[in-house]
């Protein structure tokens, strides 16, 4: 088998040597990083050992380490309580104090485990997750709202306009009482035709 595909294999299975163990199981806290955080906390489970010469973190930024963060020390626990004849797996956790980040840094960070073995070495990375800022976050329920509030205000200006064009029709069907005196138009062309329009008795 092709060496690189058997590294592969054994990064995948977390298996390198006997009595070592490295799966890619990383973990970032906080679960959604903002600016002014100032911390953040990377985990890799089920590894081993966890001697800091074979097991090491890094804070990336993009490909590079962040500068200005503080490594706070690595802090070691065991995982569940392993059966017979199965070694021991820890989590181990690395945390930092991050210096100021602009919110367009954010999406670029990532964190990095390393084991280092003899005649052989395999890193995975996480990537940490950036909150979004406040106004791409309106919940969905502030939308729903407003979509209600929208179509209660459209469905008023369109019972107003309705209410209004059918005052006008009735008006136009019932004019002014003036109006109404006047003789109809056939009337006035009867009038015309026997010269009575505007005479006055001789």
């Amino acid at each position: 088998m092709d060496w690189g595909l058997a590294l592969l294999l054994a990064g995948l299975l977390g298996l390198l040597q006997p009595g070592c163990a490295f799966p890619d199981q990383l973990t970032i806290s906080p679960a959604a990083l903002v600016p002014g955080d100032p911390e953040v906390a990377c985990t890799a489970h089920k590894v081993t050992p966890v001697d800091p010469n074979a097991l090491s973190f890094s804070l990336l930024l993009g490909d590079q380490e962040l500068e200005g963060a503080q490594a706070l020390g690595p802090e070691v626990e065991e995982e569940e309580e392993p059966q017979e004849e199965e070694d021991v797996l820890f989590r181990v956790t690395e945390r930092w104090r991050l210096p100021t980040l602009a919110a367009p840094v954010l999406p670029a960070l990532y964190c990095q485990a390393t084991m280092r073995l003899p005649g052989l070495e395999l890193s995975h990375r996480q990537a940490i997750p950036a909150s979004k800022p406040a106004g791409d976050r309106l919940p969905a329920a502030l939308w729903a709202s407003s979509a209600v509030l929208g179509l209660l205000l459209l469905a008023l200006l369109t019972y107003h306009l309705w209410k209004r064009c059918r005052h006008l029709a009735e008006d136009g069907a019932h004019p002014p009482a003036s109006l109404r005196l006047l003789p109809p138009v056939s009337t006035w062309a009867g009038l015309r035709g026997t010269d009575q329009v505007g005479s006055s008795p001789s």
